[in-house]
């Protein structure tokens, strides 16, 4: 009979690989259910006589004891382990949030720079647009067929285009400088 449950228990372990750790604790509480009535059936077998029963199931009283204190050892050890656990945890989700903090710093940096890289490329936009302006203004002050009426009106309109330019240099250079 012993060899039987070695056979399954030497198979319930190949199969071990594949579960979790509860399936150990049933393997384990199988195993003293399993002893258990092995040592019923031999006490019932080989001591016919309820007097000799008795003393000697008294006989095991101190090996009760021992197996207690075993569990109670046993359940302070794992209440140790899961003390360490906590206190691995906490570290971990301290660090945790020093990194979010870092990631968060980082993205209102980025957050910035492309903001600034915005309002850089807007002024950039709005030269190129003056700098188009002031090109047509000269094509149609150089040309033969505009008018004199025309011609001072398009100088005067290149020359609002140049001031807004200026004034765009001038705060982007102030803007650089803060």
């Amino acid at each position: 009979m012993l060899y039987l449950f070695y056979l399954i228990a030497k198979r319930y372990y190949s199969l071990e690989e594949k579960r979790s750790k509860v399936g150990t604790l049933t393997l384990l509480v199988i195993l003293v259910i399993v002893i258990w009535l092995i040592s019923a059936i031999l006490i019932f077998t080989f001591l016919d006589d309820w007097n000799e029963r008795g003393p000697f199931g008294d006989l095991f009283g101190a090996v009760n004891a021992l197996f207690s204190g075993l569990a109670f050892a046993g359940l302070i050890y794992t209440i140790i382990l899961q003390k360490r656990d906590l206190e691995m945890q906490r570290t971990e989700i301290k660090m945790n949030r020093a990194e979010l903090k870092k990631s968060a710093a980082a993205q209102q940096k980025s957050e910035k720079a492309l903001s600034e890289q915005v309002e850089q490329m807007k002024v950039i936009s709005r030269l190129n647009a003056l700098n188009t302006i002031i090109n047509y203004y000269n094509l149609q002050i150089s040309s033969p067929n505009t008018s004199e009426e025309n011609l001072i009106k398009f100088k005067e309109k290149r020359k609002e285009a140049i001031k807004e330019i200026d004034v765009l240099i001038d705060r982007t250079s102030d803007e650089d400088l803060d």
